[in-house]
C-alpha cells in the first residue's frame, strides 16, 4: 500500500503534464460552400505537377490564403505581372500559397522561358485545360483567383495585378 501511495503523486503529476503539454488540435478548414469558381463558392480541388516535378494539390493548402495566377508566355501583361506574384510568394511564404498556372494554349517552351528568371514560386502547365476551365478561366489572360483559408473564392477576375492589390487580397483572404 505504501508503494502505491508513494507512486500516486508522481503518476498524477505525469498525467497533468501530459494534459497541459499536449499539442493543440489542428484547425479544420472545411466549408459547406458549393463547388464552383464564383465568389463565395469553394474552388474545385485539383492536382497539377509543377515544372520542378512537385505535386500541387489545392486542398493541401487549406489554412493558407491561396493565390492562383493564370498566365501564358505569349501574354505581355501576364509576364509583366509575374514578379508581383513571385514577390508575394517570397514575402508571405508562411501564410500564402501561390501557383502560376500556364494556359494549355502553349506557343513557347515554358521551361525555356522560365530558365531566364529566378522565380521562387511554383509554376505548372495545365496541359488539358481542365483545371483552368474549372476555375472559370478562358483564353482571356491574365486571370487571378484568390481563395481564403477554406478554399472559398474571394476574387476571380481577368486583368493585370499590382503587388499592392495582391497583398490586399491576400490579407483579406486571411481574415
Amino acid at each position: 500500500m505504501r508503494k502505491i501511495l508513494a507512486v500516486l503523486p508522481w503518476a498524477l503529476l505525469l498525467c497533468v503534464m501530459l494534459i497541459v503539454n499536449r499539442p493543440a488540435p489542428k484547425p479544420v478548414y472545411d466549408t459547406d460552400a458549393p463547388i464552383g469558381h464564383a465568389v463565395g463558392q469553394q474552388a474545385p480541388d485539383f492536382t497539377l505537377t509543377t515544372v520542378d516535378n512537385q505535386p500541387f494539390t489545392l486542398r493541401d493548402h487549406r489554412g493558407q490564403a491561396t493565390v492562383l495566377n493564370l498566365w501564358a508566355t505569349w501574354c505581355g501583361p501576364c509576364v509583366k505581372e509575374l514578379p508581383h506574384f513571385d514577390r508575394l510568394a517570397r514575402e508571405h511564404a508562411d501564410d500564402v500559397a501561390v501557383l502560376a498556372i500556364h494556359s494549355d494554349l502553349i506557343t513557347d517552351d515554358v521551361m525555356e522561358y522560365l530558365s531566364h528568371y529566378d522565380y521562387s514560386m511554383p509554376f505548372a502547365v495545365d496541359e488539358t485545360g481542365e483545371v483552368i476551365a474549372s476555375l472559370g478561366g478562358s483564353t482571356m489572360l491574365p486571370q487571378t483567383i484568390v481563395l481564403d483559408r477554406y478554399g472559398v473564392v474571394i476574387y476571380n477576375q481577368v486583368g493585370s495585378m499590382t503587388y499592392e492589390a495582391l497583398t490586399e487580397l491576400a490579407e483579406a483572404a486571411l481574415q
